[in-house]
């Protein structure tokens, strides 16, 4: 008793100081709610300013203040443990809660006495701030509520307004899940416990433990937001079941949230459902997800209207890839058997190891495999793509169709470039395509998939892509080369222009030795295989132009880059494929239309270019049509013989070059020099003025022996079978569901007319709002409500359930940092710096030579002199 009254003797020695500093607290707590950014942030800083704690000098205050505090939690812990079933009564006899601590510190000189709590305060504990908001929102004892969730809903819309965050607190459940008393708590409320201290007292610290943890792990640095706020409230289950509060604590010990800054308050940011279906509509469309939230901050105008973070939406994001972590494979492989259920014209193969982990999986849908079987004799291979999460190379076979577009025959993933690996994704390739070997594939350098090619692909052409190889050229030669434009055109010329093994031979060797390149390895080693990449060595091969043209290539390495160069899981890598392949087949579909239901503009008064437009498709009658110009303008007959049983003409034109053109007099079918008909499939401007000066009377007739069917408008009129019978086209789609969504398309795009007609209007636009609270009660009637759990939302965005069971694993190998990009070639693997400079070097300032600078220049004292 006497320890009692000296501390209170003690405190009101000081109570008129410490009563003198609340006082502003008091006057400002009684002003107006309304207040602006500027206001608040001053009237803040005034009430910290003159709420402080006794100076610390003066040691007497502090001691009554500790003291005090002391008292009053022994009080509060006693009321406590005798009033369990009310144990909000006990925190109203405590006022800023604060951390407390075990001082096992002898009180008396002996050394010996009983450990004492000490309280460690927060440097905001001595202030009070108490929000001000309109009345209708304050929360005040007594007031009733149907269910928690009202009561959660209407605290954190009063937080909100105030400018603090909410938590959950404690709660007390019955048997069925009931709650009977519940606390709502300022998010700051408490101290964050940390390991290696004591979780009651942050500063105290066990310097021993926190540098072992710092040996073992990185952490990461997290900036402390609790600081002992009692900011509270507490509500508690009625008789008739309804909820009430019981009792609440107003006024915090910290500085309240400006209104500019609301929307970052922890507790009032949500990813809403527009921020999930666009955060799910963008990575569909290979869209990543901060370009999503741009998107999101466009749409709604200012970033406090989106309803979250940009980091928010990133970790909505990173729990859904967490949540498929480990059955990613099985969740692809079953989505392929899904794809193959629905129909049985796709076709899918994998392979597995021992341990049950994914080593190669293959896949082509019906519409790939219908290409394949019109489109299929030239056949591009290209390995050189890459995924970025478990390292597994991408390996698409593409072709050209009749509308000289890219189109995708199938494609696969395997763990490796070996020789087994290839040997796998060749044979099953050959299976889903029903046997039937390409006529030619162009594939890039890889030794092991030459091979492979070899053991499965035993009557298949093999070429190398052109794009890969002059797409090395540059980090090849010297850096004053690559400056060097004159050494670029004549390496093409060289290169493109050659229509005969001697001709480019000639100007191979006369390119070399002008720019002094005899000793350039890499130059010498493309020469050596010279027959497998220069079209002079196969003119006579129809490449339907994949192998001349670079910017189909860079086209197709542009396409599949849309979808692979991110950190994707399996189930991620379909849902972007599935999306880009999409609009591959929609581009084509376009192409169709305008090629059936339009004509081109006619340029002559020639009846085959008239003819040709009504053959060919848009695209391939464009250079049809260029070739007839050309005949027209530049071709003229040099001169006729006849050469046993064959006619025989000189044609020239613009090159200078005189073409031989040889026809058969009893079928009238030519064949040019240039043989642009046979490396490309369309009929030469030389072949074209033969006709032309033949007088050939039936036109049409002898147009059609220079058709190819793959350039044709129709032809892929013809239904095709696989070997099983089924036919290759995709199912139609079903009506109810395609009703259902266009549905769903046209009443968004009527309610994004209708908020368009009445943002003009401050009537409109509360007449718009209260017409869809309206709208959701009616329909909340017809439709119950039915809660949506956060795997349903991931499920629903992929398609197919989350798999409970796994029996399909990732591989081993995964790589979670960095852009993937497009493998080097793979020609170069292993040879670093060989035959060229991998870095330019830098330039002399003076006489612009490489090797030395300016002050070293040999030529510096000779510009003195």
């Amino acid at each position: 008793m006497k320890r009692y009254s000296s501390i209170i003797f003690s405190w009101s020695r000081h109570r008129e100081h410490l009563l003198c500093n609340r006082l502003p607290c008091a006057i400002l707590q009684s002003k107006g709610s309304s207040t602006s950014d500027s206001e608040f942030a001053a009237r803040s800083k005034y009430q910290a300013s003159t709420s402080t704690a006794p100076a610390a000098g003066d040691a007497a205050s502090q001691r009554a203040v500790l003291a005090l505090r002391r008292f009053l939690e022994d009080k509060g812990d006693q009321i406590m443990e005798a009033n369990n079933s009310k144990p909000e009564q006990a925190h109203e006899f405590v006022g800023a809660q604060s951390s407390i601590d075990i001082d096992a510190t002898p009180n008396n000189n002996d050394g010996f006495g009983t450990p004492r709590k000490t309280a460690t305060i927060s440097q905001h504990s001595s202030s009070s701030f108490t929000p001000e908001c309109a009345e209708e929102l304050k929360p005040v004892v007594g007031m009733i509520f149907d269910d928690v969730d009202s009561v959660e809903e209407f605290y954190k819309s009063y937080a909100h307004d105030a400018g603090f965050g909410v938590r959950v607190g404690q709660q007390k459940k019955q048997v069925d899940d009931v709650v009977m008393w519940k606390r709502f708590l300022c998010d700051r409320q408490g101290f964050k416990s940390k390991k290696g201290t004591n979780s009651t007292n942050p500063s105290h610290k066990d310097t021993t433990s926190t540098n072992h943890s710092n040996q073992n792990s990185k952490k990461r640095k997290r900036k402390e937001t609790r600081c002992g706020c009692d900011a509270r409230i507490f509500v508690k289950r009625t008789s008739d079941n309804k909820y009430m509060i019981a009792s609440l604590v107003e006024h915090h010990n910290h500085g309240l949230v400006t209104p500019s800054k609301h929307h970052l308050i922890r507790s009032n940011r949500r990813v809403n459902e527009k921020a999930k279906q666009t955060l799910y509509s963008c990575h569909k469309a290979s869209i990543g997800t901060s370009q999503a939230f741009r998107l999101l901050h466009v749409g709604a105008g200012s970033f406090e209207d989106v309803g979250c973070t940009k980091r928010d939406l990133q970790n909505y994001y990173c729990e859904f890839k967490n949540k498929i972590n480990d059955c990613d494979a099985q969740m692809f492989v079953d989505q392929l058997g899904r794809m193959k259920e629905l129909n049985p014209a796709f076709f899918f193969d994998y392979d597995v190891d021992e341990n049950g982990r994914l080593l190669h999986v293959f896949w082509a849908d019906a519409t790939a495999r219908k290409n394949y079987s019109h489109f299929g004799d030239v056949v591009s291979f290209d390995s050189t793509y890459t995924t970025n999460h478990y390292n597994m190379i991408f390996a698409p076979f593409t072709g050209v169709n009749h509308h000289m577009q890219s189109v995708f025959f199938g494609a696969g993933f395997v763990v490796n470039e070996r020789i087994p690996s290839y040997k796998w994704l060749f044979s099953t390739f050959l299976k889903a395509m029903g046997g039937k070997e390409p006529r030619l594939m162009i594939t890039d350098e890889d030794a092991s998939m030459r091979e492979a090619m070899r053991f499965v692909l035993t009557t298949t052409i093999h070429r190398l892509c052109m794009w890969h190889i002059m797409k090395k050229l540059p980090e090849k030669i010297s850096p004053h080369l690559r400056e060097d434009t004159t050494f670029f055109k004549r390496v093409n010329s060289c290169v493109w222009g050659s229509e005969t093994p001697e001709e480019f031979e000639l100007t191979w060797h006369s390119f070399i030795s002008d720019f002094q390149l005899e000793e350039n390895e890499w130059l010498a080693t493309r020469y050596k295989i010279r027959e497998s990449w220069i079209p002079a060595y196969f003119r006579d091969i129809c490449l339907a132009g994949i192998l001349r043209t670079t910017s189909r290539s860079e086209s197709a390495n542009s396409f599949f880059n849309r979808f692979i160069g991110r950190k994707l899981a399996f189930v991620e890598f379909w849902l972007r494929f599935d999306t880009a392949l999409q609009c591959q087949r929609q581009e084509e579909l376009i192409a169709d239309n305008t090629s059936i239901h339009t004509t081109p503009q006619i340029m002559t008064t020639w009846e085959i270019e008239k003819q040709g437009s009504e053959v060919f498709t848009h695209e391939v009658f464009d250079h049809f049509q260029k070739e007839v110009l050309a005949a027209r303008e530049y071709c003229d007959v040099q001169g006729t013989q006849m050469v046993e049983g064959m006619k025989v003409l000189e044609i020239s034109d613009a090159s200078n070059k005189v073409r031989e053109v040889q026809c058969n007099t009893s079928t009238m079918i030519a064949k040019c020099s240039c043989m642009l008909f046979e490396s490309k499939g369309i009929p030469c401007r030389h072949i074209i003025r033969f006709l032309r000066a033949s007088k050939v009377e039936n036109t049409n007739e002898q147009l059609s022996s220079y058709v190819i069917k793959r350039w044709e408008k129709n032809c892929k009129r013809n239904s095709v079978y696989d070997s099983e019978g089924n036919l290759l086209a995709e199912k139609p789609v079903d009506p109810v569901e395609a009703a259902k969504k266009r549905k769903i398309s046209d009443t968004k795009n009527k309610f994004e007319s209708l908020v368009q007609i009445a943002k003009n209007s401050e009537e409109g636009i509360d007449f718009l709002a209260s017409s869809l609270l309206n709208m959701e009660e009616h329909l909340s009637k017809l439709v119950p409500s039915v809660s949506v759990t956060r795997q349903q939302e991931h499920e629903a965005f992929l398609g197919c359930s989350i798999p409970t069971e796994v029996d399909v694993l990732p591989p081993t190998d995964v790589r979670t940092k960095g852009r993937c990009k497009r493998i080097k070639g793979h020609g170069d693997k292993g040879k670093k710096n060989e035959g060229q400079n991998p870095k330019a070097k830098r330039k002399c300032g003076s006489c612009k030579e490489v090797g030395h600078n300016s002050r070293k220049c040999p030529n510096k004292n000779l510009a003195i002199i």
